[in-house]
């Protein structure tokens, strides 16, 4: 490793959420030293590699900042998505020139003067807004061609695809176990039946969230919901031991293409509760249902989770063949180190082909040298 080891860490919110602070765990116990920044930030400290995720904020703004930065100063970005695709079913034809043009718009707020007035203006900021999935298609894009984005990876591994086809070099970086769901919770009574949490996000999530547990109430089922609406939402600790408590957890989809299941299941199959899901893209290959957890249509989703409560014992087969999986091979920290690999590959070899460039730059300059030299001098003997 370089003597540089140090990255930098971008997070988005007022106060430095738990996944900056997991990911610098990750990164320190590889041997680096990151150093944790809000993205507004105009110093990455020096840093050799810049890592962000989601985004959950401005990308643009690191965009602008990396542009403004001379090369040879510019840390190695390493970008994690955990964003959704725009709708799977748009023809990549339609999507590109979209979100180029969404890209660009983001840009102009950027200007000085009447340009970038213009572009923080309310019906601009109203397309800016709710085109975001589009947006971020055309940022990639930019940000790889303009070589300031080093290494971009999906935590889905439908998305990964999904930007392959498109043409943007995209690694499938599966999303992990966190250390907290790690950690060894006492055994508790499982007198959850059925436990949600998560938020709505969408009408059809929030009208299918009504009707699974209304039903599942009707039956005399004992349900939990936390969706942030009549229950505050939970993190942490207190998420895990709700977990402990659950027989089974619920999954349901904002959108039919949603990769809610990629980060939802590990959190369960630590806590050994099944995770009982509507029937969901491959975004995470590795969890396959039927082994290592349920996946059912809509339609039968009630007499899904009935059948599991009333079969105890397939119900706790599942269970520990995902516990198993995501305790061995399946933890964020996994997820860093093969990030990192990647990284370091793809930078030594971007350095390499710098260095080869300006050797043959300099070749051509040595080769050269005497002709040009003799034909200046030449010349200035007729001056």
């Amino acid at each position: 490793m370089e003597s540089n080891n140090r990255v930098a860490i971008l997070h988005w919110y007022d106060g430095v959420d738990d996944l900056a602070l997991t990911v610098a765990t990750c990164l320190t116990n590889l041997g680096y030293v990151p150093s944790i920044h809000h993205f507004t930030t105009d110093n990455y400290d020096g840093a050799r590699f810049l890592f962000t995720y989601a985004p959950w904020g401005r990308l643009q703004r690191v965009v602008a900042l990396l542009e403004r930065m001379p090369p040879a100063q510019r840390p190695f970005w390493i970008h994690w998505s955990t964003e959704d695709c725009p709708d799977l079913r748009l023809p990549k034809s339609l999507v590109r020139p979209v979100g180029h043009m969404l890209a660009w718009l983001d840009r102009l707020q950027d200007q000085d003067g009447m340009v970038g007035r213009l572009a923080q203006t309310a019906p601009a900021r109203w397309v800016h807004d709710r085109g975001h999935k589009f947006r971020y298609v055309g940022m990639y894009e930019y940000a790889i061609k303009q070589g300031l984005m080093g290494l971009l990876l999906e935590y889905s591994s439908v998305y990964a695809d999904y930007y392959e086809n498109m043409g943007l070099p995209v690694h499938y970086a599966r999303w992990g176990l966190i250390d907290e769901a790690r950690e060894e919770n006492p055994e508790v009574e499982r007198n959850i039946d059925v436990l949600w949490i998560g938020t709505r996000r969408t009408r059809r999530r929030g009208q299918l969230l009504d009707r699974v547990i209304g039903q599942l109430n009707d039956l005399g089922k004992r349900t939990l919901v936390i969706d942030g609406v009549n229950h505050p939402p939970v993190y942490g600790q207190e998420r895990a031991q709700l977990l402990t408590r659950a027989k089974i957890t619920l999954n349901l989809l904002p959108t039919w293409y949603d990769s809610a299941l990629a980060y939802r299941w590990p959190l369960a199959a630590a806590s050994r509760s099944l995770l009982v899901t509507e029937e969901s893209l491959p975004h995470a290959p590795e969890y396959r249902p039927g082994e290592h957890y349920v996946a059912a249509p809509v339609s039968s989703l009630v007499d899904t989770i009935c059948y599991y409560l009333d079969h105890p014992q397939e119900r706790e087969g599942i269970v520990e063949r995902a516990y198993q999986a995501v305790m061995h091979g399946h933890s964020i920290q996994d997820s860093v180190q093969m990030i990192m690999q990647w990284a370091e590959e793809k930078a030594h070899a971007t350095q390499t082909q710098t260095l080869t460039t300006f050797g043959r730059a300099s070749g051509v300059y040595k080769m050269w040298a005497p002709g040009i030299g003799l034909a200046l001098t030449t010349l200035d003997m007729w001056m």
